[in-house]
């Protein structure tokens, strides 16, 4: 058989022709005037138009004369029977018109199915073309099947979202978990600084008006002195030493007022309530390093800020009271500095 014979062949029997699902039509020859199927068998057929009428002879179901009404509608007689026919709707489902009333029908992968009347239903199982019960059983099967494949869908889709939103949690209460001793920490400095500035409020008139007319070198001296040895729990006084073998960050070497600093200072512990002496020194110590960050250059207070730490360093281990005090300092001159 020549190429050409093959392709005839196979287009006559609708081989390889698909649908809109992309499955084999049915398998039929169509002709002109022949017509074979494997569930109509095979009839002979002609057919002609006269006065508005179509007229069809056909050697299996005899005699019809048929006439369209409208857009989709057809009546017609058929061996003396009356048959009334439409077809309506541009989706998968449309509304079927017959003698007996309107159904509704959806095409699908497995063929169509008639919602109001299943046994008007047909299917395509296996490659086999059935109708009625057989085909609205099949029907049934594959929407049930359909069904679960769905709700399997929506039910993995809707776990993935879940584990999605865990895993998300789960970070969110890892990094807050992570960051929750810092932010206790800021906290408590946050309370901590308020305290000190309800103190700071209350102070006598004297010590914000002595600290306004200190040099700069006065200023650090008395810093030092403060941190030192009211960090320590010892007497300005006794701080002196360390202070004076420090490597000096501005002029203070020129600066030869220590010993008035040190009575200011020794009178102004004096005033110090009895049931708040810590946040007193603290309160005192924020006061001098705001004055240091009016009157000193930026430069300097980190530098100032460092030192401080590394004399407290040679006096032995850092107290906690000497670490706050170094906090409060920073918070103070505005540096943005944990120590």
């Amino acid at each position: 058989m020549s190429r050409g014979e093959t392709e005839y062949s196979v287009s006559f029997l609708n081989l390889g022709k698909k649908d809109e699902f992309g499955k084999q039509t049915r398998i039929e020859h169509r002709g002109k005037h022949l017509r074979a199927s494997r569930t109509g068998g095979v009839s002979l057929r002609a057919q002609t138009k006269a006065a508005g009428l179509n007229l069809t002879a056909n050697s299996r179901h005899g005699v019809r004369v048929s006439r369209s009404v409208g857009k989709n509608t057809q009546m017609a007689l058929q061996n003396g029977r009356f048959i009334l026919r439409g077809r309506y709707g541009s989706g998968a489902t449309k509304a079927n018109l017959s003698k007996s009333g309107i159904t509704f029908s959806t095409r699908n992968q497995l063929g169509s199915f008639n919602w109001v009347k299943p046994n008007r239903s047909s299917a395509k199982v296996f490659g086999v073309q059935v109708r009625g019960k057989n085909a609205a059983t099949a029907h049934l099967f594959f929407m049930l099947f359909t069904v679960l494949i769905e709700v399997a869908r929506v039910a993995l889709l809707l776990l993935l979202l879940l584990l999605n939103g865990l895993w998300r949690l789960l970070g969110v209460l890892w990094r807050l978990l992570s960051m929750t001793p810092f932010a206790l920490q800021q906290a408590l400095r946050y309370w901590r600084n308020l305290k000190i500035q309800r103190m700071q409020n209350n102070l006598p008139a004297v010590i914000p008006s002595a600290i306004g007319s200190w040099k700069a070198g006065q200023l650090v001296t008395a810093i030092q002195l403060v941190v030192l040895g009211w960090g320590r729990g010892i007497a300005a006084d006794k701080a002196l030493p360390a202070v004076q073998q420090a490597a000096p960050v501005t002029d203070i070497a020129s600066d030869k007022g220590a010993a008035a600093i040190i009575a200011e200072l020794n009178s102004w512990q004096q005033l110090a309530p009895e049931d708040n002496e810590p946040v007193f020194m603290l309160a005192v110590l924020s006061l001098l390093g705001q004055q240091a960050a009016r009157q000193l250059e930026q430069s300097v207070l980190p530098e100032l800020l460092l030192q401080m730490d590394d004399l407290a360093l040679q006096q032995g281990p850092k107290t906690r009271f000497q670490e706050k005090m170094l906090e409060v300092f920073s918070d103070a001159a505005g540096l943005r500095v944990v120590i």
